[in-house]
């Protein structure tokens, strides 16, 4: 039986940037002030904009490089809990999502990583969840959020996994941080369960789901390559013509769509050739 996991083994690693203090925390904590709870700040900063912490339970980094992967990858390096909670600056927590994700976490010490669910602001799933625990495989990985996970960082560092840094908001290709991260988890033998347990609460539009978005298509694009090679072609012509049935776009909109299309894939492949993302596979 492993030890006991406490309300202190859980640290909760929260990008943000430009912030020269923690008042972004409170709405965050609406049922007890944030410095009751575990939390590593990664604050993205161009230095004109500095925390510093005078809670104990509360760690700040000011970094200087910009790009949520770099982020969620620096937190993942200096988190010191047993069990990490990955957490943007616009979310609100659940009152008692500390003791359901450590119990969770308890029962199941067999499993590396675990997914929670997400209420909107609305009161309602985030997302179409199962409504059972299960263990996940790739196929389940698409649509969790990065608010969603959980890890046990002392599994995660032995496995060398990590964010890739090319994908997700500020980078390169602006999608699929989450989605990578738990393939590189899966692809080493790490174990990843979900629970349908609600542990945050998230307005109800996200950035991904601007699926007509030129950034979202050339990103995503680069991404379908990356798990399907040349098959990425045939999941762009579907991906179109999908935004053309649900009146995304408009007929006249499906060639330069579909060019965006190809200039993501061919970024990824020029991306290989270079040999630079291969410390990602």
């Amino acid at each position: 039986m492993a030890d006991e996991l406490k309300k202190s083994d859980l640290e909760i690693l929260v990008a943000t940037m430009n912030r020269s203090n923690l008042n972004f925390l409170i709405p965050m904590f609406p049922f007890a002030h944030f410095s009751e709870f575990s939390i590593l700040v990664i604050n993205q900063t161009d230095g004109e904009n500095l925390i510093i912490s005078e809670y104990e339970n509360v760690r700040v980094i000011n970094s200087y490089e910009k790009g949520l992967s770099k982020s969620r990858n620096l937190a993942l390096q200096n988190t010191s809990g047993k069990v990490a909670l990955i957490a943007d600056d616009d979310v609100v927590f659940i009152q008692g999502f500390d003791s359901k994700i450590l119990k969770t976490h308890q029962i199941n010490n067999d499993f590396s990583v675990i997914c929670f669910q997400t209420l909107t602001d609305e009161n309602k799933p985030y997302s179409i969840y199962r409504k059972e625990e299960f263990w996940m495989k790739e196929k389940d990985f698409r649509d969790v959020l990065s608010i969603e996970l959980t890890f046990k960082p002392e599994d995660t560092r032995k496995k060398n996994i990590f964010f890739n840094e090319y994908f997700g908001l500020g980078a390169k290709f602006q999608d699929a941080e989450s989605l990578f991260f738990l393939r590189r988890a899966n692809h080493n033998q790490l174990k990843v369960l979900f629970s349908p347990e609600n542990i945050v609460i998230h307005e109800a539009f996200s950035s991904s789901d601007d699926v007509a978005s030129d950034r979202l298509i050339y990103a995503k694009m680069a991404g379908f390559y990356k798990r399907y090679n040349s098959r990425a072609y045939f999941f762009l012509v579907k991906f179109v013509f999908f935004l053309v049935r649900k009146s995304y776009i408009s007929f006249k909109e499906i060639i330069p769509k579909f060019k965006i299309g190809l200039n993501g894939i061919q970024d990824y492949k020029n991306l290989l050739k270079s040999k630079s993302e291969s410390k990602y596979d």
